[in-house]
């Protein structure tokens, strides 16, 4: 089987340098919605012209609009899908359920990729994708082999490509269920700003009578680099059908050299010359090894003991970059009694020139410093070039190392810069001048259709329409009515571990209890022991966001178990687990489910709600990350049935108390068994949960917008949920009560993103 080599792309330079080295297709970011939002944004004609070059080649490219989409945002979305479609683009990479939703009703000729971002795990999430229209999909990077062929063959039978990263960094969350770096930050990784909360050094912290006291810690979630290299044999056996690598913030050395690598290695595999086959690999190697990654292990592909301690290497830290040196003395130089520069001693790992990009990372800190070397001495001599175990001795002045001071125990390490001064071929210059006049020419087209689109999904004004798509406002309240006055009762769920929580004293009425769906909630159910609990409550059984392949015969299981003991509602973690019900896009249910949605389905606007609530949802929780003016702007529109046909069916939610994952993780890392609670460099506390398909790391203090509990209910959500899982109920219930209530200074707590801006 010949499987599609896919490289990324940053900059104009590094496409050329992909496709001059062998890749077969290359991915780059739209304008404003691809997940790297910390790239340089293409422009159209660019994109255009690179397009035009690869097709000449007989290659393609694929376009990622991979962010999740804010409810004002919807606008200058449409108007950039009605600009790739233009483009011709061989597929569009997808995350938003919004973006797919609108790309599948006003453009279905545009290919539709899956983005790994979607946090698919299992077939039945492949098989939901497929049956939303799309004709790849990304999956995990947390599957290993079995899992992949197995996955593989039912996309095979649904119609549907697999394409798997095999090259460069991971995560230490599943993708699209790291919540860390927005809830402690407002820096989504859902959008693309995300501050890598997993590459800093964390301390344990001891329990029993000295609990609190820091014990030794590291760089507990720092992935090491993913590399494919060795799986291609078994990748290619396993049906995948293109091998993707990451790194569109990567240089263009790092683009050429990484590529070659895997061109090579593919190439190899048809060599039948074994010597000329074992020339081909080793030079692969050698060109993975000049890239400038950090270590590489061979990912989640061979599952098993010795392979997840090799995933993490806690003693080093996340850096990018060779190691360069070790420091060992660090001291500030003084005349006059002000400090004019800093000298560092250090034992090189690797040879060092002038000129050479370095960057100095405090470890205990977290910080970290760039700088070029300019001089530097060894044995008090002054040199341009040292090389590896030498001592030298580096003298630094700029105004902002300056306050650099002992104790300092770190590492420097070399930057690849090699990208920097790469120039556009003068053929692709040309051709992005072509193509900046043709689209002068084609603009009026393109706003009458954009204003048309908007105008029929309500997004904006006629009044607005010379201002052109990007200044129209969100919703002027021009969908259609419903019919349904506004209720501002509103409902109050519990989610609990236990039913026995339903006996806790709560400043609110419980109407609805949330229970995980577990082998003891199934026994309690079976037993007939859940029914003397819930009186005048209803139930519904909540379903977790991890699925792994192996797992799902026992929920179908479970999920025909309950629904036979008359259990009719279910809260999904996932949108491919409306596959176990029969109420999939238009099918008549056999046996009616009540189907909510749980805020890990990550929806921020309008639309995406209205994809959901066409499947046959009764319920659908906002995403947590969700800013006011965000969650406010969204809700009007849906509730007024703005390009809706089943909003008046579909009552809308939010999470207001509890502790929510920050990571969600595949990998049970030797590291943390017997551990639970670790602080961050910044003081920040949270405990670490392992559970049978997943690792959790949780918020010490918790999530509330319980002060915002009544201007929530009066803007038209129709239910708040307060979560109390994950830790002492009784304690948690306090908790809520002090929150709740204005008379007493309110606990530590923080609320995310709500009152301020979701980046």
């Amino acid at each position: 089987m010949n499987m599609e080599l896919l490289a990324p792309a940053g900059t104009v330079p590094a496409f050329e340098a992909a496709l001059a080295e062998g890749a077969d297709a290359v991915y780059l970011g739209t304008p404003a919605f691809n997940a790297r939002a910390l790239a340089r944004d293409f422009s159209f004609a660019e994109i255009a012209a690179m397009i035009e070059t690869a097709h000449g080649q007989g290659k393609k490219v694929y376009l990622a609009m991979n962010s999740l989409v804010k409810e004002d945002e919807l606008p200058r979305a449409v108007e950039t899908l009605a600009r790739i479609a233009r483009l011709q683009a061989d597929a569009l990479i997808v995350q938003d359920l919004g973006l797919i939703h609108l790309a599948r009703r006003f453009f279905p000729e545009l290919p539709l990729h899956a983005s790994t971002l979607m946090a698919t795990h299992n077939s039945i999430g492949v098989e939901y994708l497929a049956a939303l229209g799309c004709s790849r999909v990304v999956p995990a990077r947390e599957l290993d082999l079995e899992e992949i062929a197995r996955i593989s063959t039912l996309a095979a039978v649904v119609g549907v490509e697999l394409e798997l990263f095999v090259h460069g960094a991971m995560c230490f969350s599943y993708s699209g269920l790291c919540r860390f770096s927005s809830l402690h930050g407002g820096k989504s990784s859902l959008r693309g700003q995300c501050v890598q909360p997993c590459r800093r050094r964390y301390q344990w912290l001891s329990s029993g009578k000295s609990a609190g006291a820091a014990q030794e810690g590291g760089y507990l979630f720092s992935m090491n680099d993913l590399s494919g290299l060795g799986e291609l044999d078994a990748l290619a056996e396993a049906g995948v059908a293109s091998l993707k690598i990451e790194g569109r913030l990567k240089s263009v050395a790092y683009v050429g050299n990484t590529v070659r690598a895997y061109r090579l290695a593919l190439d190899a595999r048809k060599e039948q010359d074994h010597k000329r086959r074992a020339d081909m690999l080793k030079e692969a190697r050698a060109c993975l090894d000049v890239a400038m990654g950090r270590r590489r292990s061979s990912g989640f592909f061979p599952l098993g003991a010795a392979q997840e301690a090799d995933l993490i290497s806690p003693e080093q830290s996340g850096n990018t970059g060779t190691l360069a040196a070790v420091l060992r003395k660090m001291e500030p130089l003084r005349q006059q009694g002000k400090v004019t520069a800093v000298q560092l001693t250090a034992q090189l790992r690797t040879d060092l020139r002038a000129g050479d990009r370095l960057r100095l990372h405090e470890e205990r800190s977290d910080s970290r410093s760039s700088f070029t070397l300019r001089h530097f001495r060894v044995a008090g001599k002054p040199r341009r070039e040292a090389r590896a175990g030498e001592s030298v001795e580096i003298r630094l002045t700029d105004t902002k190392l300056l306050g650099l001071r002992p104790p300092f125990a770190g590492k420097i390490y070399r930057v690849d810069v090699s990208g920097r001064k790469e120039q556009v071929s003068p053929a692709l210059a040309r051709l992005i001048t072509q193509q900046e006049q043709l689209a002068a020419k084609a603009e009026t087209p393109v706003r009458k259709l954009v204003q048309d689109i908007a105008g029929e999904i309500g997004l904006f004004s006629p009044q607005s329409e010379q201002a052109g798509p990007q200044s129209f406002p969100t919703w002027q309240g021009r969908g259609k009515k419903t019919g349904r006055q506004r209720d501002t009762r509103i409902e109050w769920w519990l989610k609990a571990s236990s039913p026995e929580a339903l006996r806790l004293r709560f400043p609110f009425p419980v109407s609805r209890l949330l229970l995980d769906l577990n082998a003891e909630s199934l026994d309690l159910a079976q037993n007939g022991l859940l029914r003397k609990f819930l009186r005048s409550t209803r139930l519904t059984w909540a379903l977790p966001a991890v699925m792994l392949e192996e797992r799902l015969d026992w929920y179908r299981h479970a999920i025909s178990r309950l629904q036979a003991l008359s259990f009719s509602s279910f809260q999904l973690g996932h949108p491919g687990q409306i596959r176990f019900f029969s109420q999939v896009a238009g099918e008549e249910p056999e046996r009616a489910a009540e189907l909510f949605g749980d805020f890990s389905f990550n929806l921020l606007n309008h639309s995406a709600l209205a994809a959901l609530a066409e499947q046959g949802f009764r319920g659908l929780q906002f995403s947590l990350e969700t800013d006011r003016p965000t969650l406010m702007t969204a809700l009007a529109a849906f509730k007024a049935g703005a390009g809706v046909s089943r909003a008046d069916r579909c009552k809308l939610g939010l999470l207001v108390y509890g502790r929510p994952a920050l990571f969600t993780s595949r990998l049970q890392a030797p590291h943390f068994k017997g551990r639970h609670t670790l602080k961050s460099p910044h003081g920040e506390r949270y405990f670490l949960k392992q559970q049978q398909d997943s690792v959790c790391v949780y918020p010490q203090i918790p999530f509330s917008l319980l002060a915002h509990g009544r201007d929530l209910s009066a803007q038209g959500l129709d239910y708040l949920v307060v979560d109390i899982s994950r830790v002492n109920p009784k304690r948690e219930a306090a908790l809520i009560a002090a929150l709740w209530s204005a008379k007493v200074e309110a606990p530590p707590h923080f609320s995310g993103n709500y009152s301020g801006v979701l980046a």
